[in-house]
């Protein structure tokens, strides 16, 4: 059986357009992006609806908007930018998660078998981790001449669930902490 052929007019088209640079950055949303080890903006290209389950995040957070909002691809897709020495703490998700080096230098790193291993990414290197493995990247080097690296990430799911560690919301909690005796 033939697949379907549709012919869209060029309006509907061009609602799947994303240009980088009027992309939106988004350095808030979730629970970690307070922390100075924790930020990192958000340029949500392709997105998917919020788990819908309260007890999850969203792996791209509740507030980074996509540009491509209107398909359901059963994946979505965003860029990452961070200054060197800053990413995303330990967490897992329900679903695959992939990342390709756009800019810099950056440090996968996951919890195995034989504990913590990890991987370096240069330009345009890519990296694809299982459903449930937790794992946490970081900038290493933002490249020449750049303040921060680029990353782009790509999450399986029109709706995926992401939930942080419990050493991660460890050392949230006491950010929370630190802050309220300095206020």
């Amino acid at each position: 059986m033939p697949l379907p052929v549709v012919t869209p007019p060029e309006k509907e088209m061009l609602k799947g357009l994303a240009r980088f640079s009027e992309l939106a950055r988004c350095s808030s949303g979730l629970p970690d992006m307070e922390l100075p080890e924790g930020r990192r903006a958000f340029l949500n290209v392709l997105g998917f609806e919020q788990p819908q389950d309260d007890a999850y995040t969203s792996p791209f957070g509740d507030e980074a908007k996509a540009a491509v909002g209107h398909l359901r691809a059963g994946f979505g897709v965003s860029f990452i930018e961070c200054e060197p020495g800053t990413g995303v703490l330990m967490h897992n998700h329900a679903t695959v998660e992939t990342f390709l080096c756009v800019k810099g230098r950056w440090l996968i790193e996951w919890e195995g078998q034989e504990g913590n291993g990890s991987i370096e990414l240069g330009l345009l290197d890519f990296f694809a981790c299982p459903v449930g493995v937790p794992r946490r990247f970081e900038c290493l080097e933002a490249g020449s001449d750049e303040k921060v690296g680029l990353l782009l990430g790509m999450v399986e799911g029109n709706a995926p669930a992401a939930e942080f560690s419990p050493s991660a919301w460890q050392r949230i909690e006491e950010f929370k902490r630190q802050q309220a005796v300095s206020a």
